[in-house]
């Protein structure tokens, strides 16, 4: 069988056109082909199928080259433009060229035809992967612009909602005996915890968060999930799994796993209004070089894929082709972010994996997750699920300084600090920091912000630190996204890291395990 060769043939004169499909047929091609000759019909072609090229007479009773090509234009179609005529002249030729045919020749001459056809298809392919290069540029443009602009304000806003969720914290725990006010405070917090959380979705859809990575078993971890999800969903919808035997581990942040499976069964759910099913799988990929090379943005490679397959509505191909823009959504107003599928891409993508997305209207959409197979330098680092235990705080009675420019800040943390036992000092930058260092007081840890003023940052300031007090342990905080150490080390991947904003119980687990440690 030869190459396939969807033409789109404007001629009004039978034996003509039957010549020139024999020609065609001679170059080898395996024809799908529609004939016509007046401009609605043309139109209707150019919107129900999708074509190769169109070979078009110059003159018919109804119809015209040039009004043809006019049609191609206004469908905004790439499509090689091959005029075939035997009335014209070389001017009008020179004129259809600059028009935008890519060829004019002679009828029952057609010894050019092959050979334009040949290189009128192979530019066209040029042109498509050039397309595909723009767009994913321009897709890498955007992403880097709204994480220029998502982390500049992620700083801010963690400080703001550091001081808000802080301070309801202890307040909650005053009111207890007060049921009323109690629940009034815990709504607050509520709300600040789940702007705490748009501000970090927004973060990953710009690839600037940072994830814990582990290494992760999603065949261990999808049954507790999936009865989590059922409940979401509701019981018009049934959830089915097909876990693949000898799974190999991931590597991923498992909290982002999870969030990336709770929006796609929320996307899904929304999808099936009045039901249907929703089918969960896991299986081990190897992508080959020639796959890798056809999507253009995977690496070849081990995989574990997470695909998700529903039976909804289904999604059009240029839905499709926007469903990970940052806030596109299709949902009614108020109904969605359009953060959802954008921030499973990044985290894809911030992961090294991939995201794909395959789905017909009417049949439903399969998500496919491919996260990397963890490798034997990952072994150490595995993941398990945690549990959270908001009970009795652990608590200490050391002297710790603390250290932040956020006056707020500063004062929300001694608090909660002294409200543990500890006995606290504080400062608003560095300078003052090393004078209460130098005045001889024994420090058991430094608490610091790292983006300090006076030109002492929270990283010089600790270097300084243990050098006057070489036993004195250090935690740093920061609003930033992404932040680095001058002297090299990568604070993201670093265990003395707490990142705003903080729960009470975060920070306590954090300052009592590094004063406990023997690092």
């Amino acid at each position: 069988m030869g190459q396939q060769l969807r033409v789109l043939i404007v001629e009004d004169n039978d034996r003509d056109a039957a010549l020139l499909l024999r020609e065609l047929k001679r170059g080898g091609y395996d024809l799908s082909f529609e004939r016509v000759d007046t401009p609605e019909a043309m139109g209707a072609a150019l919107a129900n199928q999708s074509w190769d090229m169109v070979i078009s007479d110059y003159s018919m009773p109804r119809f015209s080259a040039p009004a043809a090509l006019d049609l191609v234009r206004e469908a905004r179609l790439d499509l090689p433009f091959i005029i075939v005529s035997g009335t014209v002249g070389e001017d009008v030729a020179v004129e259809s060229m600059r028009a935008g045919a890519c060829d004019f020749m002679p009828k029952g001459q057609f010894i050019r035809l092959l050979p334009a056809i040949e290189r009128e298809l192979r530019e066209a392919a040029l042109r498509a992967d050039h397309r595909v290069v723009e767009d994913h540029l321009r897709q890498a443009q955007k992403v880097e612009a709204l994480g220029q602009l998502t982390g500049g304000i992620a700083h801010d806003f963690n400080n703001l909602l550091g001081v808000i969720i802080g301070n309801l914290d202890m307040l909650i725990e005053m009111l207890r005996g007060d049921p009323i006010q109690a629940e009034l405070a815990d709504d607050a917090l509520n709300a600040a915890l789940r702007g705490a959380e748009l501000t970090n979705r927004l973060l990953v859809v710009a690839r600037q968060q940072p994830f814990s990575t582990r290494v992760i078993d999603l065949n261990e971890r999808l049954p507790g999930m999936v009865a989590v999800l059922q409940r979401t969903l509701g019981v018009d919808i049934h959830i089915n799994t097909s876990l693949a035997d000898s799974l190999w581990a991931a590597r991923a942040d498992p909290s982002q796993v999870e969030n990336t499976l709770l929006n796609l069964a929320i996307n899904a759910r929304d999808a099936m209004p009045d039901g249907g099913s929703l089918t969960i799988e896991t299986a081990n990929v190897v992508v080959e070089h020639s796959f890798a090379a056809a999507l253009s943005e995977i690496t070849p490679g081990d995989y574990v894929l997470l695909s998700v397959t529903d039976t909804g509505v289904g999604m059009p191909p240029e839905v499709i082709a926007r469903a990970t823009e940052p806030f596109f959504t299709t949902k009614p107003e108020g109904k969605g972010t359009g953060l959802g599928l954008s921030m499973i891409y990044g985290f894809a993508k911030q992961s090294d994996g991939h995201l794909s997305i395959y789905s017909e209207v009417g049949l439903g959409t399969t998500v496919r997750l491919y996260l990397p197979k963890a490798g034997t330098e990952d072994a150490d680092n595995v993941g398990k699920a945690a549990a959270s235990d908001r009970g009795d705080l652990v608590r200490g009675g050391e002297l710790i300084l603390v250290v932040d420019d956020n006056s707020e800040l500063l004062r929300m943390a001694v608090r909660r600090l002294t409200g543990l036992g500890y006995k606290c000092q504080e400062a608003e930058n560095g300078p003052t920091a090393l004078a209460i260092l130098d005045s001889g007081e024994r420090f058991d840890l430094l608490f610091t912000d790292i983006g300090l003023p006076d030109g002492i940052s929270g990283y010089a300031l600790a270097k300084l630190a243990e050098q006057r007090q070489p036993s004195l342990k250090v935690l740093f905080t920061t609003g930033y996204a992404k932040v680095q150490n001058p002297d090299g080390d990568d604070p993201q991947r670093s265990t003395h890291m707490l990142r705003k904003p903080y729960r009470g119980d975060e920070l306590a687990e954090k300052v009592r395990a590094i004063l406990d440690s023997t690092a």
